[in-house]
């Protein structure tokens, strides 16, 4: 996601210098993580990866039993249609799984919170959660989604998404929350409406939506009237 909120002068000061502001880039166009020195101020009160029961699911980290079910969702056309995911096969899919299950803590900028949704015992979609602002003021976080075209329509993205969202307004005390929406996934569009997010910038197919707790305690009610 591309949105830029200024950053307070608090945050900033010997956060990024020029010299760990061009080493971040470079990883970056690595494809490598950025180191924790490099990645400025903490939260108080970090969040690790949660365990949230919700009516009919299980929200949790992500394991490596999940490796089957994990590459049936990563080659489900009506999953990877919408996303820039490229096609893994087993191999590459059971990597890409290893590799979320390392993502289990929101504690600075750009840290990744990775959350398995399990409905029945199976494993049947992801939840990815980025923090992208730390300081309290303007404490952002964006989040993303995907479900197995098997349990499209019954309102499970729904239960989770707003789960997480719960999570993240109460326990990490998120102010902004941000979703990247193609305009051509119907469902994804209609779930980010429903929740409460708004449309803040478009991209050619891509809208940057955001949701605040205003927004998402306005949305309850509508939907609940």
């Amino acid at each position: 996601m591309i949105f830029n909120l200024s950053r307070p002068a608090s945050e900033s000061v010997g956060s990024d210098t020029p010299m760990s502001g061009r080493v971040r880039r470079r990883l970056s166009v690595l494809g490598l993580r950025t180191p924790r020195l490099l990645r400025g101020p903490r939260v108080d009160s970090p969040l690790d990866s949660p365990t949230i029961r919700t009516e009919r699911l299980v929200i949790r980290p992500h394991s490596l039993s999940d490796a089957d079910a994990w590459y049936q969702i990563q080659s489900d056309p009506g999953v990877i249609r919408f996303l820039s995911w490229p096609l893994r096969d087993p191999a590459e899919s059971l990597q890409h799984l290893k590799d979320r299950t390392s993502h289990t803590r929101l504690a600075q900028a750009d840290d990744l919170l990775a959350l398995a949704i399990e409905h029945d015992g199976q494993l049947v979609g992801d939840l990815s959660v980025h923090l992208r602002t730390v300081h309290p003021d303007f404490r952002s976080a964006e989040i993303g989604w995907i479900l197995s075209s098997a349990h499209g329509g019954s309102g499970l993205a729904s239960e989770a998404v707003h789960a997480v969202i719960d999570m993240l307004f109460t326990q990490l005390d998120v102010k902004w929350m941000f979703a990247l929406v193609d305009t051509r996934n119907d469902k994804s569009l209609a779930l980010a409406s429903r929740l409460g997010f708004t449309e803040v910038v478009r991209d050619g197919a891509i809208l940057t939506m955001m949701l605040t707790k205003d927004t998402v305690a306005d949305a309850k009610r509508h939907n609940n009237s």
